[in-house]
């Protein structure tokens, strides 16, 4: 079992330097497929986005079935609004540490099962948007950022409302214990892009 652990967390830390860079360079071969077709696959290409999405909607399938459309469309709202707001002032940041951050996060949340309220469950999902919204801006350079915008914003939507179809099906005990371990890899994978991210910053490259 020390042998399968070892490689068990060589394969997470490995995962986790690949996806820190992701969302720097994942724009660039996308814009030839239209302004709105651009945002869309800019959100289904960023693994870390997709990471923290499928973890909200993991979450989210242990609160109550009332919070799927609240949430869903919150995350919609703020992914819209993030992309819009950063790329009309033209900000320039690299959001993949904060983006893992919330992965952290919400991978925790949903491996404790913690049952929350709508408030914090939605701001959560708020801040999921946001953050995916604005880490989607690069790619909106010289095309329709209106477009772009809903695009990303239905891609970030419908990442969640399908990870909600699917959890919600699982209604055995085995299968509820599988999803808890799949977000427990979520928080661990944001933890190791967290971890290289911040390892450049101190000359470890």
């Amino acid at each position: 079992m020390s042998r399968l652990s070892r490689g068990l967390k060589a394969l997470t830390f490995g995962v986790g330097a690949v996806l820190a860079p992701l969302p720097a360079g994942a724009h660039t071969a996308l814009q030839s497929m239209g302004s709105f077709w651009s945002g869309v696959a800019h959100v289904l290409t960023s693994l870390d986005q997709i990471a923290l999405l499928l973890g909200l909607a993991i979450w989210v399938s242990f609160q109550d079935r009332r919070l799927d459309a609240p949430v869903i469309g919150t995350a919609f709202l703020a992914c819209l609004a993030g992309m819009v707001v950063a790329a009309a002032v033209g900000l320039q940041f690299d959001f993949s540490s904060l983006v893992a951050a919330l992965m952290v996060l919400v991978g925790l949340a949903a491996a404790a099962r913690l049952q929350m309220g709508t408030g914090p469950v939605v701001a959560v999902a708020s801040a999921g948007g946001l953050l995916t919204g604005a880490a989607s801006t690069a790619g909106a350079a010289g095309i329709s950022l209106g477009l772009y915008s809903l695009g990303g914003s239905i891609g970030a939507a419908s990442v969640i409302s399908w990870g909600l179809i699917a959890t919600r099906r699982v209604n055995f005990d085995w299968g509820r214990i599988a999803l808890r371990a799949g977000a427990s890899w979520i928080a661990a994978i944001g933890l190791m892009i967290v971890a290289v991210a911040c390892s450049r910053y101190f000359g470890h490259r």
